[in-house]
């Protein structure tokens, strides 16, 4: 059986995953129907990492009253998915960056 704190980190983790989601689909509709794309692949990044931030603010409310190394391991564990997933959106919207403008010229 999980314990509360496991729960806790399974949704922090989804939580901050759900960030590159909601990133990536920012980018995605706005680049096809604005055609612009270095102003909303910079903003989706710092939605990502507004996101992130938000995130790891959150873990530190929650994680003090439990242990301080847990407190520290969560900080870590989601710096790390932060930046990693930074890091995968930068390059995913680079590599679809051609379908989207094209949808954009057709649509």
């Amino acid at each position: 059986m999980l314990s509360e704190a496991d729960l806790n980190i399974i949704f922090y983790t989804l939580y901050l995953l759900l960030g590159l989601l909601i990133s990536y689909k920012y980018a995605v509709f706005t680049v096809t129907n604005t055609g612009m794309v270095i102003p909303h692949f910079f903003i989706s990044l710092m939605i990502n990492l507004c996101i992130g931030v938000c995130g790891i603010i959150g873990w530190i409310f929650f994680s003090v009253r439990v242990d301080e190394l847990f407190m520290f391991g969560g900080i870590y564990l989601g710096a790390l998915i932060t930046v990693l997933s930074l890091i995968g959106l930068f390059i995913l919207l680079l590599w679809k960056r051609k379908t989207m403008l094209n949808k954009f010229h057709n649509g």
